[in-house]
């Protein structure tokens, strides 16, 4: 039996009735020996029957797409990924586990996908030297690297996701942000028209701040989140700008305090503070900043967490 068989052997060996397997597998009495090796014979034929007649797959062929889909997974590769190959591992629950490998930007990417009632583990144990949790585009998602391997992983709608490369953190990132663009989601924060789009997490001073970089009408701008337990009036600055600025001034973004800095025409930033659900924005850009420019994008970047009082 091939090793894909075999997996779906075990795979669809719960179909059968543990009472008919054991009373099968029992070891019977001399007298009775033909009778309970054929009934042992069918016991086998049913769960062979049973892998073969359900899993969509035929034996010794590989996995498809449609094939995923009998198990209710549609996998959101991203639109330029490259020999996609699909398989079913077994899992530690009655419905297995649903698996794209398929190449981008020369790095090999494996995404799995698992319909749990709760978040689990999807992939095997790794050593990881860094960590970091945060939400981002509806969803709380989860970061893990070492110097070779980085993980994304996430829970939505009663599937855990995971997706697992040898890229880096931040390239992995930008692949995420790809499958949530199949998914008909978010991930990254731009505007109509931006291009260049590209998403990243990282910790900043005890903070994990999710980023977006983007350009829009020839301007390089950084857009940052990130959650704080500190709601004091002085709060901190994120965007990681530090320059000499003509021009500083105090404002509001929707309606949280905001601090301003620029030089006519150059560089500028701004930072703004939401304190209800604690959370700390910034934008930079890297040329053609006003005072109206700033809070103008700020203003059309900003999707507040809490409804305006």
């Amino acid at each position: 039996m091939s090793e894909c068989v075999y997996e779906r052997f075990l795979l669809f060996m719960n179909a059968v009735a543990d009472d008919l397997l054991e009373e099968a597998l029992s070891v019977p009495k001399r007298k009775h020996a033909v009778l309970w090796g054929g009934l042992a014979a069918a016991c086998l034929c049913i769960v062979l029957g049973v892998l073969f007649r359900q899993s969509p797959a035929a034996p010794g062929s590989g996995v498809t797409a449609a094939d995923l889909a009998g198990y209710g997974y549609e996998l959101p590769l991203p639109a330029d990924a490259r020999n996609v190959s699909y398989d079913l591992l077994p899992s530690s629950s009655e419905t297995p586990i649903a698996q794209a490998e398929f190449n981008r930007n020369g790095h090999a990417v494996t995404l799995r996908a698992w319909r749990t009632q709760e978040p689990r583990d999807i992939f095997d144990g790794e050593t990881w030297t860094d960590q970091m949790d945060w939400s981002a585009g509806g969803a709380a998602l989860s970061l893990r690297s070492n110097d070779k391997t980085a993980q994304v992983s996430w829970y939505s709608d009663e599937i855990q996701w995971s997706v697992r490369s040898d890229m880096t953190p931040a390239d992995l990132l930008d692949t995420v942000d790809s499958i949530f663009s199949t998914l008909g989601g978010q991930l990254n924060n731009a505007p109509e028209g931006a291009g260049d789009i590209h998403y990243n997490a990282f910790h900043l001073d005890g903070l994990a701040v999710g980023e977006t970089t983007f350009t829009l009408d020839g301007v390089g701008c950084v857009y940052r989140i990130a959650v704080t337990y500190d709601t004091s009036s002085d709060f901190a600055d994120i965007s990681g700008v530090e320059e000499e600025f003509g021009h500083r001034a105090e404002a509001e973004v929707g309606w949280c305090p905001a601090r301003l800095a620029w030089n006519d025409g150059g560089a500028g930033k701004v930072v703004w503070f939401d304190v209800v659900p604690g959370q700390l924005y910034s934008l930079s850009v890297d040329t053609g900043a006003s005072r109206e420019s700033l809070l103008d994008l700020a203003g059309r970047l900003f999707l507040p967490a809490q409804d305006e009082l």
